[in-house]
């Protein structure tokens, strides 16, 4: 390995990322999220209320699309990890599924409409074959966050970048995509504003994705030897031994599954509760503006508290908006998105929460076992969180039928009443459940130092290093 090509490794390792990188490899998740917060906010809602299917239908469709998603995750995850290329491990992803992934996300768009076992099929089509691109580039570029440094406080501001870059993308998507489907196709249904607004995200996010790909050249270690394979009973033992993981994967999973239920809720709420759908975006769009106004704030709470005391504070904003929002029960839109501001200040914390403490359970589990699986801890984190979001679509679209929810048509008094009341018990249960097992975390600055170090010893980068003082 050439001087050059050492010099970059240590640079990633060292965490020495200037302000430009940051902003580039920050900027994919705009791309990422117009593509995931799209899909997330207004699918579902694309398949009740335009192309006509039920409820129940369309839950069942978009959980096992997500299912699927959650199943390509580790197997991307493991094929990432051993690829060698001169683009890079993870890089060559980008630019190659960048460009096929915006075409599959149009197509989502077009199709058969009414229920019809044609609309049910081609929905269930498009979706898998959208899935699996979006693994193909998701997974990769999550992982980059682990391979361009191992420093926590650079990772700390990574995760802030990106955060602010994923939350600019949910207030476009959230603001702006029902009123200008409705502009553009003449009305919410037009199928055309749907397909028009999937061609402008889809060149937008491959934009997004090559930049990525441009600010971690020479971080994404392309020039390192392949690491010994390890055999795979190794491999799950790391896994099973990574309290950290198990932690952090438990409480995403709780979040993802009950949080489901108020944000797929919510453009029923304000169409039929409200009696404006287009009120819905706003709400939307207040929530993601409220997580970019604050997510640099938590970013700071990061280094200032630590990142689990980050993850509890944040709760609390959560927990007094879900209150608020119950108690209001639809009638003052101004204490309405209060509610939701306040909520979007939790989700704010929990998000770089997540995506920062996720990057340092790799190191945890390296050295808990000896073997590093960072895309792997990556897809299986990203696994169970699109199986939570894909059961809690499913088992919403299954409520809402049961509720006797009908598209397009005024909803009884007790449909309404149920609603409200998913939106608020289930939520709160996960946020609370979710609080609890952070308190267990057992990483905070000082003890991922200490493991880095110890790991950078084992692997002959250091003469010696002191043994991870316990987590207070």
């Amino acid at each position: 390995m050439g001087a050059e090509n050492v010099a970059k490794d240590q640079a990633a390792v060292s965490g020495r990322i200037s302000p430009l990188r940051k902003l580039a490899i920050g900027v994919g998740d705009f791309g990422c999220n117009l593509y995931w917060q799209t899909t997330q906010l207004y699918l579902l809602f694309f398949y009740t209320d335009v192309v006509g299917l039920p409820a129940s239908t369309a839950g069942l469709i978009y959980m096992a699309a997500l299912i699927w998603d959650a199943a390509m995750d580790p197997i991307v995850g493991l094929i990432a990890d051993r690829t060698r290329s001169r683009w890079g491990r993870y890089r060559p992803y980008l630019v190659i599924g960048g460009p096929l992934l915006a075409p599959a996300f149009v197509v989502l768009f077009v199709g058969p409409g009414s229920h019809v076992a044609g609309a049910v099929a081609f929905a269930l089509i498009s979706q898998l074959l959208f899935r699996t691109l979006y693994a193909l580039v998701a997974i990769p570029y999550a992982s980059l966050f682990a391979r361009v440094t191992s420093d926590s406080a650079q990772r700390g501001d990574l995760a802030g970048f990106r955060m602010v870059f994923g939350a600019l993308a949910a207030i476009l998507v959230a603001a702006l995509t029902l009123p200008f489907a409705s502009a553009l196709g003449g009305e919410a249904g037009g199928r055309r504003g749907w397909i028009i607004i999937g061609v402008a995200y889809g060149v937008i996010a491959t934009g997004c994705l090559m930049l990525t790909a441009w600010g971690s050249r020479g971080l994404d270690t392309p020039n390192a030897p392949a690491e010994p394979r390890r055999p795979p009973a190794a491999v799950w033992r790391s896994l099973a031994s990574n309290r950290a993981l198990h932690l952090l994967l438990g409480a995403i999973v709780i979040t993802s599954f009950s949080t489901t239920m108020f944000s797929k809720n919510l453009l029923y709420y304000f169409k039929y509760v409200v009696g404006d759908a287009d009120m819905g975006s706003l709400g939307l769009g207040a929530i993601a503006l409220t997580v970019v106004v604050t997510t640099p704030l938590w970013a700071i709470a990061l280094r200032v508290i630590g990142k689990r005391n980050t993850w509890l504070v944040g709760a609390v904003p959560s927990v007094l908006g879900l209150t608020l929002w119950h108690f209001a029960d639809g009638q003052t839109l101004g204490v309405l998105f209060a509610a939701l501001v306040l909520q979007g200040v939790g989700i704010a914390a929990g998000v770089v929460c997540f995506w920062s403490m996720l990057p340092d359970t790799v190191e945890y589990g390296e050295w808990r076992s000896g073997v590093r699986t960072e895309s792997l801890v990556f897809g299986l984190t990203v696994l169970g969180q699109k199986v939570a979001l894909g059961l809690g679509a499913g088992a919403l679209g299954i409520a809402l039928t049961q509720f006797g929810y009908v598209p397009n048509v005024a909803q009884s008094p007790q449909t309404l009443a149920d609603i409200k009341g998913l939106m608020f018990w289930a939520p709160l249960a996960g946020t609370l459940a979710a609080a609890a097992l952070i308190c267990f975390y057992p990483i905070n600055r000082r003890t991922h130092a200490a493991m880095v170090e110890e790991i950078a010893a084992r692997n002959g980068a250091v003469d010696a290093a002191p043994s991870p003082p316990q987590a207070s």
